[in-house]
């Protein structure tokens, strides 16, 4: 898998979603050469706290569950290698040492379809690929409170399983909604001595489950209808409390971190020289294999408007993986 050669299948995205495509492509077709783009542990997936609604699989912390993942891809890559120095190893066709599955940390800025896929990556890099599954994760939504640029890591983090722990016995507070803000409420409720949750609408419209344990909560308080554009995190060096309006009186809270737990919509910069279909909501349209409009590039995931549910993330890599091998070996 040189730069200057072209790869079988590429996958943007090296989360729980890409990760599964891959596993799904090298099962059906272990000859092809499968690149994914992205950081495994820089994921929603590898962000979560403990998972514990995974089909066999008791309980078990999101990056830890990455870790294993790509444990899994290693011997993937070992049990290929080992079948093939077996071989005739006089045979010139066979790349005994070649990885079958790589992972490149590198982000992808530019998508072209000529005869096959061009990959352009930030560095001006490029690869070819026959197919693309376009697997990555929602963008943290940034810049919807004041004071969040000066302070990020100043004690305002993007990420409450990442960084929640090193505010043990403090007092913190969590800007967002969906089960991205419970998750990191139920996280930080374990280390932090206050938890206060500043939720932008009515209802942090998540699962009744995660609803039950924090209303059992005795550190964590919810605050809801907070207008976010009247919310300004404040301090000196660090972090030292927000402000915000609640029910039309200004109030200031005094905490040592604040964690924004916000999703944007998907960002497809990327796909900007292809003529894709998106949908009114702002995802991508796909059929029932996964295949967007452009023959060979195909979509899965929260960016095409589906649920972060870990089996359901799988699920969609899985078919995309699947059903990208079967073009592959179409064309």
């Amino acid at each position: 898998m040189n730069r200057d050669g072209t790869i079988d299948l590429a996958i943007i995205g090296s989360g729980l979603t890409g990760l599964s495509a891959a596993i799904a492509a090298y099962s059906k077709n272990p000859d092809l050469k499968i690149k994914l783009f992205g950081i495994p542990y820089d994921t929603n997936t590898a962000k979560k706290g403990t998972i514990d609604t995974i089909p066999g699989v008791e309980s078990v912390v999101g990056v830890d569950y990455i870790v294993q993942i790509l444990g899994q891809i290693e011997k993937f890559n070992n049990e290929y290698i080992s079948y093939f120095s077996s071989s005739d190893e006089q045979d010139d066709n066979l790349k005994v040492k070649e990885k079958r599955i790589e992972i490149e940390e590198e982000e992808i800025s530019k998508i072209i379809k000529e005869e096959d896929f061009v990959l352009v990556t930030e560095d001006g890099e490029s690869f070819k690929a026959k197919a693309v599954i376009l697997a990555y994760d929602l963008p943290e939504l940034k810049g919807a409170v004041k004071g969040e640029e000066e302070f990020e890591g100043q004690g305002l983090s993007y990420c409450a399983v990442c960084d929640g722990a090193l505010f043990r016995g403090k007092k913190v507070c969590i800007i967002g909604k969906d089960n991205f803000a419970a998750r990191g409420a139920l996280f930080l409720r374990k280390y932090c001595r206050k938890v206060t949750v500043l939720c932008p609408s009515s209802t942090l419209d998540i699962d009744k489950r995660f609803m039950k344990k924090l209303e059992k909560s005795p550190n964590v308080k919810i605050k809801y209808g907070i207008d976010l554009s009247k919310v300004e995190v404040v301090g000196s060096q660090f972090v030292t409390g927000i402000k915000f309006v609640e029910d039309g009186e200004e109030k200031e809270l005094s905490v040592n971190a604040v964690f924004i737990e916000l999703k944007d919509k998907p960002d497809f910069s990327m796909l900007k020289e292809l003529d894709i279909r998106i949908d009114e909501e702002g995802f991508l349209e796909t059929n029932n294999i996964k295949e967007t409009n452009i023959p060979g590039l195909f979509a899965a995931g929260v960016i095409t408007g589906e649920k972060d549910y870990c089996a359901i993330l799988m699920g969609e890599g899985y078919k995309a993986g699947i059903n990208a091998v079967d073009y592959i070996t179409k064309k």
